[in-house]
This record gives C-alpha cells, structure tokens and sequence, in this order.
C-alpha cells in the first residue's frame, strides 16, 4: 500500500507562484519512446487543443539531441569527434555544446567525479557504444585496472565563438566523450522549455525517471513526485516533491547493474579515476536542481564520490541532495540545502 503524505517526507520550494491554469484548461497526457527509454508530459491547455504538432515537437527536440549526442549515429558531434584529425577544432551544434560546458563544470567542481571524456571506460565495462556486457564474448576488465586512455576531462578544451553562437572543442587525439551521464536531463530541459515556448507553462516533463515541473494544477497544488526508492530499502520512508521550479535526477547502483565471471556485482556507474564501478555502499543520490541537466550530471557525481566526500561536498557547494546508504544497515543522508526543502 502507498504511503499516506503525511506518512512521507515533503519537500517544497520556498516559493510557489500564485498562478493557476486558465478556467477551463483540461490535462493532457503525451508520450512515447526515445533515447532507449520512455517519455512522458502532462500539461493543462485550452479545451479541444490539437495535440498533433505538439507531439511532433516534442518527438523533434527528442530526436535532436540523439542525433547530436549519441555514439550510436554516425554523424553525431560524439561520432564526428572521434573522426577528427589529431590537433584540430571541431564545431560543435549548440545543444552539444551548452551540455559539455556544464559537464565540464561538473568535472573541475566535483575533481573528476564525473568525466565526460570517460567513453573508453564506459565500453570497457560493457556499457557504452561496443560489446555489451550481456553479449557473448565480454569479458569484464581485471580487478585493479587502470583507465583504458589517458585523457581526461582536465584534457577537454570547448570553445563558444559568442558572435556566431557557435562552440567548438579540441581534438588533441584520441579524445571520445561519453554524456550518458547528461544527456537524459537535458532533454527533460528542452521539452520543458518547448511547452514554455508554446504558453503552456503548467507541466510536468519525465524522461526515463528524470522530471522536471513547473506551473501548478487548477486546484493550486503544485505537481507531487515521489523520489524513486532503492530496492529493499522498505524501511526507509517515502520522500515527496513538489515540482514547482523544480527538476529531480537520481543516480543508483542497482540500475542495470551486473555479475560478472567472478561472482561481484559491478554497477554501471563507473568511477573516472580509479576506472572500475562504485563499490563503497552509496546505493543512490538524488539532487534537486533547477537544471534537470545539472541534477543529473551532479547526481552521478555524487554517487561516484560515495557516502563521505558525497554530503561533504553538496553541503560546500550548496547542492539539494538526498543520500541512501546500503552500508552499515540502511540510512538517509540530506545536505543542508535539501533539508530546508524539508516541510517540518
């Protein structure tokens, strides 16, 4: 049985704008499938709207950042990098480029936590563009390795040219990205910021689990999400969200995890600098943001950093994040910013 609200730890934002939806706007309700995963908005507009070309948008600004961002297409920015010539520039299109300079920021913010230069890691451990982990013939790296290429995000060099609103990165040789870690919450920004355009500005947006909200339903009550639980963590309570303003992304180590020849379980986040998964008992990380982009870039960082350095550096940096450590039983941990979301 669902827990009660009052049974549930509440967060709010400090504000909540008093504007409703127009008298009369109904709920509608779209989706469907991209970026190996479900989508999913919910919006009040006028009555009779044809949601026709707004399902088209959506699908398009969808379709956009697979094109750019994917080590699957051929043409992609991440693809195209990797064909550059040693020592040269490659323009960049500008969804691309606004994305690598938050991950950036992310990388020299968290030391290197998260890396979007870490593609060769992410396929050594079967879950990038390459021989998957559950295909034959994988064979997990040795305990102990050391990462697959020497480059870092310290060896990431992005460029904006302000005047033509174009950006360009560095190909110093052999650089590949990786913005899995990214990307998925920058689509939930762009969908949001398309309903915005089109003056529906009462939605709720998710993508594979990230959401974002803003506006409030006819009867004033903002959109309530529930934090995803880990599982088995049943003697945890439920935690509640109204997103209002508000973006969520959580990051957890039982996510398509697998057991590899020798028995351990090996989790798909993966630690840049000691190139293998997380192992320190953090079970997942959910952070608050504004940003869906950035909530999902610091959620992984936060998660590599595991169940100390994690809270320590949410609270110096003034992150909203929530902690659930497997290890010693279960317990929550809630950075400062977090707990005066709190609702007590």
């Amino acid at each position: 049985m669902q827990a009660s609200l009052a049974e549930r730890r509440v967060l709010v934002p400090t504000q909540i704008a008093p504007a409703r939806p127009a008298l009369g706007e109904q709920l509608y309700d779209l989706g469907g499938h991209s970026m190996g995963t479900s989508w999913r908005v919910k919006f009040y507009g006028p009555q009779g709207l044809d949601c026709a070309p707004l399902q088209r948008g959506l699908e398009a600004r969808l379709a956009e950042v697979v094109a750019q961002m994917s080590p699957w297409e051929a043409e992609s920015d991440l693809s195209r990098l990797v064909r550059a010539p040693p020592a040269s520039w490659l323009k960049l299109s500008s969804g691309c480029g606004r994305v690598l300079s938050d991950a950036l920021a992310v990388a020299r913010a968290s030391g290197g936590a998260f890396d979007p230069t870490a593609a060769a890691l992410v396929r050594a451990w079967g879950f990038g563009a390459g021989l998957r982990h559950d295909e034959p013939g994988f064979l997990a790296p040795a305990a102990g390795m050391s990462r697959p290429a020497r480059l870092s995000w310290q060896d990431l060099s992005l460029r904006e040219k302000t005047a033509a609103a174009d950006w360009e990165v560095w190909q110093p040789g052999g650089l590949e990205l990786d913005l899995c870690g990214i990307a998925k919450g920058f689509a939930v920004d762009r969908l949001a910021d398309f309903l915005h355009d089109c003056g529906l500005d009462h939605h709720l947006v998710e993508v594979g689990g990230e959401l974002r909200g803003a506006g409030v339903k006819p009867n004033g009550q903002p959109w309530w999400v529930q934090l995803e639980r880990v599982p088995g963590a049943a003697a945890l309570n439920d935690t509640a969200l109204a997103l209002h303003g508000l973006a969520v992304a959580t990051s957890g180590d039982y996510r398509r995890s697998y057991v590899d020849a020798g028995g351990r379980r090996r989790s798909h986040t993966l630690d840049p600098r000691s190139g293998a998964p997380v192992a320190h008992g953090l079970a997942s990380v959910s952070v608050v943001h504004q940003s869906c982009c950035l909530a999902d870039a610091w959620a992984t960082a936060l998660t590599v950093l595991g169940p100390q350095d994690g809270p320590a550096l949410a609270a110096e940096l003034g992150l909203a994040a929530l902690f659930v450590v497997r290890e010693p039983g279960w317990r929550e941990i809630l950075s400062p910013a977090l707990r005066a979301l709190a609702a007590e």
